[in-house]
């Protein structure tokens, strides 16, 4: 008998069939996400299911009514069902998985609801058979005949909470042994259940409960506990060697008592120095003006459609292999990696969460510290993102948008954008005053959405007509058309004002027309989309007058543009401070960063997700080479991660000018000889 009462058999029906439902949903989950099944992780989930649905079943067992309590644990299930089918779509359609930190881009979300719905795989909605297979359960007629006479004995509640620990405890081992864990996997399973920093490697680790558990856990009580390994690669010098004082810098760190700071200082203080290369100073002097292009993928190579890029890519460096890697907010973020060579926090929307820091190694500053003017346009307003804002405390002597530049815009119709054309013909009439001038330009023409008609997606919708491309697609490449014909407006205004060959313009895709499904992009370019991260391809660009056309197969992104810029351009920049590296430095990696934190160069390809490595020829990595640029990936982002949250370059701008007034104080106090002046 009291076995029985331990081992209640509705207790534990209830227990067994909420775990399964649990761990269905899960296990479509990595199907459709492509994990591998037949791993410690699956186990790992396995355990978790029977443990969230035990904490349940104990929890609603004080409620006498069992049909109350079926419809309570349904309603759980759908919640797990929604967030695990969510987070499939965001995977696809943002690149990254969602975090609870990225909510202040909700309404922006809302905007493309359309769009994020059109681009879901059909298989993402195999998610929802657990819940209809549950409420097939909840509605056989024997269920709801048979009236629920027996409370739960408070004998089987008990074991219920001795089984949560047990394989509680067990649980905990599969996180902290071993031989359960991966080898090359970029972040411990252990560090990671405590501070879930990689959602790609949560999620599959832990599942989407249990990640959707330890996020809110994130956001309340925040953990940013880093993993750090500070080395020296100082090499020795050369005649190419960039030389620096580092004493005021020294001296901070021998007086700082905040040791996130330090963590900081070390970290930056000890990272490798770039030497100068043939290309140092190559365009010294000249103006240059970057323009990010608002969903600009490979497409625009078409020379038959966008006759103005093929017109720049006559006299261009052009990187074949450029990527750009979609974050939570894919277009603020990406355009503030762009400025500062710095990581966008991907639990965050970084260009608006801290749009007050400041940093004086920013592209703006370096350019004013060589006495250039510099300003900034955008041809919307900060409906999405704060520019009005960040742009200045980045140091941009000004910010034009498309009110200030008087174009005409409605910021409530999603569906209608700015010209390009409209932008480029106000925005060089003001940056082109000063010389030297330095303007960043951020488009907005072929901004999705595409599955409706608008004014800029019908514009050039006919010349599409001789295709078989999808109606979307062909609003698209209209769009696309505007821009490339702004492109071609730019270059004839410069031409007419003399100043062509005294200009330098760099340009770069924020990201890929992610507002496209995946088949759409595939039937206007040659490469496999599918593979990989390769739909991120975007065109990055060097232009000249002057320039002889070159094509480079190195891997980058836009992480790499500020220190090859600044490099170019011969200003004072430290590269230190920078994450992203010259692309004419001889020890360039040769390597591309994805959100998640997976990569790819000449030899491999690395899953973050999946902790898998795929090899492209012969060449191969030991266990310890990949551990090691895994490591170095993980610490750049982390580093990148505190250093944002704590406006970590205001603090040292500060500290550094202190430590020269009080040399300057000395100096004046004291002759050369030693003796006081005032002696």
């Amino acid at each position: 008998m009291k076995l029985k009462k331990l081992l209640n058999k509705d207790f534990w029906s209830e227990v067994l069939i909420t775990s399964v439902l649990f761990f269905g949903v899960e296990i479509i989950f990595r199907m459709v996400s492509g994990f591998t099944i037949f791993d410690w992780a699956t186990l790992r989930i396995l355990l978790s299911s029977f443990i969230l649905a035990t904490i349940i079943e104990v929890i609603v067992s004080f409620i006498k009514k069992k049909r109350v309590r079926l419809i309570i644990i349904g309603v759980i299930l759908f919640i797990v069902s929604v967030y695990a089918w969510l987070q499939t779509g965001f995977r696809n359609f943002l690149g990254v998985y969602i975090s609870l930190g990225t909510s202040s881009q909700a309404p922006a979300v809302l905007s493309y609801v359309k769009e994020f719905l059109a681009s879901y795989h059909i298989e993402y909605y195999l998610i929802w058979i657990p819940m209809i297979l549950y409420i097939i359960y909840l509605f056989l007629p024997k269920k709801w005949s048979k009236k629920y006479k027996k409370r739960i004995h408070i004998e089987a509640k008990g074991i219920g909470v001795l089984a949560i620990v047990l394989v509680g405890a067990f649980y905990l081992g599969t996180i902290h042994w071993d031989f359960m864990q991966n080898p090359i996997q970029m972040i411990s399973n252990e560090f990671l259940f405590s501070s879930p920093t990689n959602s790609s490697i949560a999620v599959n680790q832990f599942g989407t409960s249990v990640y959707g558990i330890l996020d809110v856990k994130q956001l309340l009580f925040p953990n940013h506990n880093i993993r750090t390994t500070v080395t020296n690669n100082k090499k020795d010098p050369t005649e190419y060697t960039r030389v620096f004082d580092d004493s005021a810098w020294e001296s901070i760190i021998a007086e700082e008592k905040n040791t996130t700071m330090n963590t900081l200082n070390r970290y930056f203080i000890n990272r490798d120095i770039s030497e100068v290369n043939d290309y140092t100073g190559y365009f010294e002097g000249k103006n240059v003006i970057v323009i990010m292009l608002e969903s600009v993928g490979n497409i625009i190579l078409n020379e038959e459609y966008y006759p103005n890029f093929a017109r720049i890519l006559s006299h261009s460096w052009y990187w074949e292999n450029n990527y750009s890697p979609r974050n939570s907010c894919a277009t603020g973020d990406n355009e503030f990696s762009g400025m500062t060579s710095l990581y966008a926090l991907n639990a965050s929307c970084t260009a608006n969460t801290y749009q007050e820091n400041t940093y004086f190694t920013s592209i703006f500053n370096r350019f004013r510290e060589k006495g250039y003017h510099t300003s900034s346009y955008h041809d919307l307003d900060d409906t999405y993102y704060t520019r009005s804002v960040f742009h200045l405390n980045m140091g941009s002597e000004a910010y034009y948008d498309g009110n200030r530049l008087g174009i005409d815009f409605d910021s409530t119709n999603y569906n209608e954008w700015p010209s390009d054309v409209d932008f480029i013909e106000q925005a060089s009439e003001i940056f082109t005053d000063e010389e030297p001038f330095m303007a960043w330009l951020t488009t907005v023409s072929a901004h999705q959405p595409y599955d409706s008609p608008s004014v800029l997606g019908e514009k050039y919708f006919s010349l599409f007509d001789d295709t078989d491309y999808p109606d979307t697609l062909k609003r698209y490449m209209s769009k696309l058309k505007v821009t490339d014909d702004a492109l071609g407006r730019l270059l004839d205004i410069l031409e007419e004002k003399g100043i062509l060959e005294d200009t330098v313009i760099v340009m770069y895709g924020d990201h890929y027309p992610y507002g496209l499904v995946d088949s759409d992009v595939q039937a206007a370019v040659d490469y496999d989309v599918e593979e990989f991260y390769e739909i991120e391809q975007t065109p990055f660009v060097i232009y000249n007058s002057e320039l002889e056309p070159k094509v480079f197969s190195e891997k980058t992104s836009y992480m790499n543009i500020l220190p090859t810029i600044a490099n170019l351009f011969n200003l004072d920049y430290d590269p230190r401070f920078y994450l992203g590296e010259d692309l004419f430095s001889e020890d360039f990696s040769d390597r591309v960063v994805f959100a998640d934190s997976s990569w790819e160069d000449a030899i491999a390809r690395y899953d973050a997700g999946s902790g898998t490595v795929t090899y492209f020829g012969s060449d191969t990595y030991s266990t310890r080479e990949l551990q090691a640029i895994n490591t170095e990936i993980y610490q750049k982002k982390e580093m990148s991660k505190l250093a944002i949250m704590n406006n970590y370059f205001d603090y040292l701008e500060k500290k550094l000018d202190e430590k020269k007034g009080e040399k300057s104080d000395t100096n004046e106090e004291t002759d050369d000889s030693g003796v006081s002046s005032q002696e």
